[in-house]
């Protein structure tokens, strides 16, 4: 895995890391500065084929241009028991900047549940965590992963995030986790046939003949632009 030079990662440090530190008593609606190894996944996996080709893009930006855009792209955290921060969406923009080499990102806090008895079902409810495997079975939230670093392959989210970005699906009013939906369908449409480098622009190809078709229209921000 390649890394920054060290004086580029010393830049991005200094150019980014200008806000205040998370704490639990943060203002909802405030912007503080965390550690991207701090940051509890609420969701089981990420697709890291699209990981990889974002690290790619982002490697190739200057150290100005890639600080702008990490303002640029909200990470937004609930703060829960114990203030530990749970991040409820961009796990994989946030991953891949820890496969650059960046250690720590602002975020904007956008809820606070300190009671750890409800923590879950009061995060369900509110769309802030997606508690189902890469199947779509249900999956405990003991189960998730830890950190990012740990978030195993879903090589179907890689096909669903392919199909965002090319407008076959939207994501309305801001919910989150519209992809894993998608990832979950075309997994059963396809069988779970395998989805790696090799064979992604094949079965990208018929993931997008199956999002324009009647079959997908109860799954959530169908039909996407690219069908019309």
């Amino acid at each position: 895995m390649r890394r920054l030079l060290p004086a580029l990662a010393l830049l991005l440090a200094t150019s980014i890391a200008n806000g205040a530190p998370c704490q639990s008593d943060t203002r909802i609606g405030q912007w503080c500065e965390t550690t991207l190894a701090a940051l509890h996944p609420t969701q089981g996996g990420i697709g890291k084929l699209q990981v990889e080709d974002e690290a790619e893009a982002l490697r190739a930006l200057s150290a100005d241009k890639l600080a702008a855009r990490i303002r640029k792209k909200v990470i937004p955290v609930v703060i829960g028991p114990q203030g530990k921060l749970y991040l409820v969406d961009r796990h994989h923009f946030a991953s891949a900047l820890l496969r650059i080499g960046v250690s720590s990102a602002s975020v904007q806090v956008i809820g606070r549940l300190p009671q750890a008895d409800t923590f879950w079902q009061q995060m369900s409810a509110r769309h802030w965590a997606w508690l189902h495997d890469e199947h779509g079975q249900p999956l405990a939230a003991e189960a998730l992963p830890a950190s990012l670093a740990e978030l195993p392959d879903y090589p179907y989210r890689t096909l669903a995030g392919r199909l965002q970005d090319d407008d076959y699906f939207s994501k309305r009013d801001e919910v989150y986790f519209v992809e894993f939906a998608w990832a979950s369908w075309l997994g059963q449409q396809l069988h779970w046939a395998a989805v790696d480098r090799g064979n992604l622009k094949q079965q990208l190809k018929l993931a997008r003949k199956l999002a324009c078709s009647p079959a997908a229209s109860q799954l959530p921000g169908y039909p996407g632009e690219a069908c019309h």
